[in-house]
């Protein structure tokens, strides 16, 4: 709502009702139930009925926690162990939800609101597909939010895919990366991003299947 709200948390899964929510890696679950007393969020029954299952990746000092929300239906209990794919809930519309579907969440370190990652760094691209980062800053080096950035297929007549830039540095960006823009599931090709930043910049990029793309602006240069 350029920039007058902020930024969201999740990625939204439109399904009906009643569609199995599977969990997305092998973990331990330490969260399931009602979030009526606000323990995710900092507004009580924000996210409804939700599953939150604790992961140790290999190679990952911190843990990692990933949230199912606004499910119709818990089929997990604290404590459970599970595994990827395993069935932990279905599709709802409960807590603050305009519509049936899944809100994913991925969260570094704690399981806390102001520890959300972005979660389509943390997706797995389908076949064919890679993903998107970016880090847009001013002069200062202070990443620049609310911006709104074009993204322009150059190999194909898809339609613009239109983003816009969260703070970098805080929520939802990645420690390593310390990105303000990212987008998964993109067909591999070349594509051109545009934006306004004290005049139009365009710059061209390159997806390609199964990768990761990270580029900025002004460009980095190693020391």
């Amino acid at each position: 709502m350029n920039g007058a709200r902020e930024i969201h948390h999740g990625v939204e899964f439109e399904n009906p009702i009643g569609t199995p929510v599977l969990a997305a890696a092998g973990g331990t679950v330490v969260f399931a139930g009602e979030d009526s007393g606000g323990e995710l969020a900092p507004w009580p029954n924000f996210y409804g009925q939700a599953v939150v299952i604790e992961h140790h990746p290999a190679g990952w000092e911190q843990p990692l926690f990933t949230l199912y929300a606004h499910l119709s239906e818990v089929r997990v209990v604290e404590g459970e162990t599970v595994q990827a794919g395993e069935v932990v809930g279905a599709v709802g519309m409960s807590g603050s939800a305009d519509g049936p579907h899944l809100h994913f969440e991925v969260r570094a370190g704690e399981n806390a609101y102001a520890n959300s990652r972005n979660p389509e760094l943390w997706l797995t691209p389908q076949e064919g597909c890679g993903s998107l980062a970016g880090r847009l800053a001013a002069p200062s080096g202070q990443g620049i939010p609310a911006l709104a950035v074009t993204l322009l297929p150059l190999d194909s007549e898809s339609p613009p895919i239109y983003l816009q830039t969260y703070e970098a540095g805080e929520a939802l960006s990645t420690e390593s990366l310390r990105e303000n823009l990212a987008i998964w599931n993109l067909p591999a090709g070349r594509y051109q991003v545009e934006f306004v930043a004290g005049g139009l910049h365009r710059l061209e990029v390159a997806i390609r299947p199964g990768e990761r793309t990270f580029f900025s602006w002004p460009q980095e240069t190693s020391p």
